[in-house]
């Protein structure tokens, strides 16, 4: 894929990337507005640990799309009633088990090609 591009005047520039899910864009207003989540209750995320949000210069609070699906999950384990202890412990043991199945797949394709080795060894 080509990084850049011919504008109007037909001058050759990079193409711009875009951004990824972890660019802070959004505005404490419109995240509230995106996830359904007021305002204080982010505030409330924020000083319990459970979401840290991007600062600009400024110190306006800035999140990303990935900052939202994480407010998403804090928000529907609130909803079950489950306090922020409990959600920072639920959330890292999600975190733990990511990192597990990443590491079991790991091994998995590790013993795959040091299985197929050893049989072209014996092969020969």
């Amino acid at each position: 894929m080509r990084r850049t591009h011919t504008d109007a005047q037909g001058v050759e520039a990079e193409r711009p990337r875009l951004p990824d899910a972890d660019f802070p864009k959004y505005s404490i207003a419109v995240a509230s507005d995106i996830s359904g989540v007021p305002q204080q209750q982010l505030r409330r995320m924020e000083e319990s640990g459970l979401v840290s949000p991007s600062r600009t210069e400024g110190k306006t609070r800035r999140y990303s799309d990935n900052d939202l699906t994480h407010i998403a999950e804090i928000a529907n384990l609130s909803d079950e009633g489950i306090n922020a202890s409990g959600i920072r412990y639920i959330l890292q043991l999600r975190r733990d088990i990511d990192a597990l199945r990443a590491e079991v797949a790991e091994l998995r394709e590790r013993l795959e090609r040091t299985e197929g080795e050893h049989s072209k060894r014996q092969r020969r």
